[in-house]
Order: C-alpha cells, then sequence, then structure tokens
C-alpha cells in the first residue's frame, strides 16, 4: 500500500500555475484542474484558463515529498489544516474531480455575486486593501464602492476581479 496521500498547498493569489510547475519541477506529482472562463475587461473580454480551485495546488506525495513540494517553491505559502492537522484529500475525491474535468465545458466557477450594501475589501490596484459598502452597481462588472476609511465619502469605480465580498448585509 502507498504511503502516499492527497495534499493542498494554499497559494498566493495568481501563483498557482508557477508554484504547480515548480512542484512538478522537483518530480513530484501535482494536479492544478483548470476550467475556461471570460473575463471582461473595460475594453475587451479574453478568454482564460483559470483554476477550478483559486488558489491551491494539490500535491500526491509522501512525507519527504510532502515537505520538499512546498521548500524554496515561490508562491507556496502553507499546506491547509483541517481541525488542526494537515487536510488530506481523498483518491476517490481527486478521482471525482479528474472526472468532471473531462467535460470542463460543463463545470463552471460560480462568482459570489455582490450586491448594494454589502460590504467588501479591494483586492487589486492602489486601494487594496481598503474596506468600503457597495454602494451602486452598474451593470455586471463595474461597481461603486464608497470608502469611509480616508474619512470621506469617496466613490471608486472597481470591476468585480478587483473586490472580495466581506459580509452582507
Amino acid at each position: 500500500m502507498s504511503s502516499k496521500k492527497w495534499f493542498v498547498v494554499h497559494t498566493k493569489p495568481r501563483n498557482e500555475k508557477k508554484v504547480y510547475e515548480q512542484i512538478l519541477g522537483k518530480e513530484i506529482e501535482a494536479y492544478l484542474p483548470t476550467v475556461e472562463t471570460i473575463r471582461y475587461w473595460s475594453d475587451r473580454k479574453k478568454k482564460l484558463q483559470v483554476p477550478l480551485f483559486p488558489g491551491y495546488v494539490f500535491v500526491h506525495g509522501d512525507e519527504s515529498e510532502r515537505v520538499s513540494a512546498i521548500r524554496n517553491t515561490y508562491g507556496a505559502i502553507k499546506y491547509v489544516m483541517f481541525q488542526k492537522r494537515l487536510a488530506v484529500i481523498s483518491d476517490e475525491e481527486i478521482s471525482n474531480i479528474k472526472i468532471s474535468m473531462n467535460a470542463p465545458d460543463r463545470v463552471r466557477i460560480e462568482e459570489t455575486r455582490i450586491m448594494v450594501g454589502d460590504l467588501v475589501e479591494i483586492t487589486y490596484g492602489i486601494f487594496k486593501g481598503l474596506k468600503g459598502f457597495i454602494t451602486q452597481i452598474r451593470g455586471n462588472y463595474k461597481m461603486i464602492v464608497s470608502i469611509a476609511e480616508l474619512n470621506t465619502t469617496l466613490s471608486v469605480q472597481l470591476s468585480n476581479a478587483e473586490v472580495k465580498l466581506l459580509k452582507r448585509f
């Protein structure tokens, strides 16, 4: 019986592919399921391959491979813990993910729907880290966030990809 298990590495944002390639370069088995999605910007839209589970890469290995996988791996933060132990994903769950990836056109990433009144944090750009309430949404990809942290109300126009939901009111 193999002593190898599937572990989950938490990565820096948008570093999943780099981490995955570095782990493979160490001759350790890894898995990064991706799906095609369309991202919209103010001036264009583009098809992209994005991770099915943003911020995570699966690593299959024994204890020494597990340690080696993230040692000196740029973009790898830590292994995911569950109830104060390393999270271990079963072979069956990995198999189910791989089976679902056989029909990637039927797998979609469901983005959190941001609504007026939601508290969000800005995750990109010069306002990164600031929190504010959504006061207005213009179309599917533009929103106005009122930021009180600057001792004034400032409206900032952002795309859906530049904010993360903190609390729904």
